[in-house]
């Protein structure tokens, strides 16, 4: 869980630094057992830091993800990191989770 606050905090500071907002996030996560009992946890975290959930679609119409929706757009950066890297922006410190995985099942 402290990796998943890390990360939320990452990215928002990423998206403030580029648009000056929070842009709407996408959750991409993998169907599985640890998935599952992780979710409910997630979820709670993501709503104590602010989180709203809009479908795919109402995120799609946000300008950050114009390059991955309409195809007539040159070709560029398409995430938040690429983005900083083309406005050579420093990334902020950010440390990447260190997993014991033997530690999460037993």
């Amino acid at each position: 869980m402290a990796a998943a606050d890390d990360s939320i905090g990452y990215s928002r500071e990423l998206s403030h630094t580029l648009y000056g907002r929070d842009i709407p996030y996408v959750l991409l996560m993998h169907i599985g057992a640890f998935d599952a009992e992780m979710l409910p946890h997630l979820l709670d975290l993501y709503r104590s830091k602010g989180a709203q959930f809009v479908t795919l679609e109402e995120a799609e119409n946000d300008e950050f993800y114009r390059l991955d929706t309409d195809l007539r757009q040159p070709l560029d950066a398409t995430t938040l990191e690429g983005l900083m890297a083309q406005r050579r922006l420093a990334l902020p410190a950010h440390a990447m989770p260190s997993v014991q995985f033997d530690t999460l099942c037993r």
